[in-house]
Parts: structure tokens; sequence; C-alpha cells
């Protein structure tokens, strides 16, 4: 076993920061059974910023990951541009490992209503002060769970991009009661539905943000 897995140790020798508190898993072809492998045998108590982006971990491997010790410490987790749908996100929100992740990047991925829904309800994930998941498949029920979420109470940055909601989410997100901290809301390249564009552009609240980026309706 210890040469089957004598892999893992390289990428640790070569991906750890020299203040053993960044580590950077990205780009390594990682599926779902070398995900489990890395569930299963590494446990780095420093570690506060993990990099598993741009790899081939689908929902069993996530869930895999959500239950190890290896998330526990992280602050910082970067999963975009992974094969990640609803069942791995409703891992990750249902998860004891992640109590102290304040930043959690999902884009490019699978996550639809079920997973932002966990998400937006996840005990937790309370501590999240930027969650990114843009160019899913997040819905009108998505963003409404998002925009209503009395869990949420300290993020500061959302990312919707490249999603399909329509006017029923657009609505809730234009008087976002869930979400007291926010600062930051991108919500570009979704359903063009002229009403909820229309209430996105008038909305007071979210024209007060610092950063608020969304498709302008047509002025036709």
């Amino acid at each position: 076993m210890a040469d089957d897995l004598s892999f893992i140790r390289k990428w640790i020798k070569r991906g750890l920061s020299k203040d053993g508190k960044t580590l950077d898993f990205s780009n390594r072809g990682i599926n779902n059974d070398i995900a489990t492998d890395l569930a299963e045998n590494v446990t780095l108590p420093d570690i506060e910023v993990l990099y598993l982006h741009t790899n081939k971990i689908k929902n069993l491997g996530l869930e895999e990951l959500a239950q190890a010790e290896i998330f526990a410490p992280l602050k910082e987790l970067w999963l975009y541009e992974n094969i990640i749908g609803d069942d791995g996100a409703v891992a990750l929100a249902e998860s004891k490992q992640v109590t102290k992740l304040v930043y959690l990047s999902l884009y490019t991925n699978k996550v639809a209503d079920d997973g932002s829904v966990a998400l937006a309800e996840s005990d937790t994930l309370s501590n999240l002060e930027t969650l990114d998941l843009s160019f899913n498949r997040v819905g009108d029920r998505g963003a409404c769970a998002l925009a209503n979420s009395k869990k949420l109470k300290k993020l500061k940055i959302l990312h919707l991009d490249g999603n399909r909601i329509g006017y029923e989410g657009m609505s809730a997100l234009a008087n976002p009661q869930g979400l007291p901290a926010l600062r930051e809301l991108n919500i570009k390249y979704n359903q063009m539905d002229p009403q909820g564009l229309e209430l996105l552009f008038k909305s007071n609240k979210l024209n007060a943000l610092p950063v608020f980026t969304y498709d302008s309706p047509s002025e036709d």
C-alpha cells in the first residue's frame, strides 16, 4: 500500500507551501478513486487553503472528501472546474468538517437547485464569506434559498453568473432578506427575463452594494 500511495507523498512535497498552510492539488487528474485515497490517507492539521480545482472529481469523490480530516482545518476550498453536482454539494453542506470555511469556490461544475438549497441551509457553513457558484445549473429555487438563507449571515460575496435564474430568483435576489452582510453580487448571463432584470435594475439595496454586476434590461 505504501508503494501504491507514493504519488500522494510526492504531490504533498510539491504542492505544500513553505509555511505549511496551502496545499495545491490542482490539475492532477484527480478522479473519484484518487479522491478517496486522499480522504483516507492525508491528514494535515495546519493547512488553511486547499486547491482541488481543475480535476475530475465527481459527487462520490467529494462525498468521501467531505467527511475526511483533511477538510477540518480549511478556511479556503477551491473546487472549480470539476464534475460536481447536487449530491456532492449536499455532502459538503452536511459535512461536520467544514466549520472553518470562509471561502468556497464551486464554479464551472453541475450544481443545481438541490445543491444550492443545501448550501443555503447548511449549519456548518455559517462562517462563509465568499461563495462562488457561477457557471453551474442554479435555478429559481436555489437562488431564492440563497437570497433568503438564515444560515449565511456572514456571506459578503456571492457569484451566480452563468446559471439558470429567472424571474422568481431575480425577484428574491433583488431584496435578499437572508444576506445582511452582502457586499458583492454577480448575476450576469442568466435567463434574460425582462421583468426580473428590471427588479434588479431598480433594487436600491443591490445598487447600494460596492459591487453589483448584472445584465442591464433592454432599453427597447
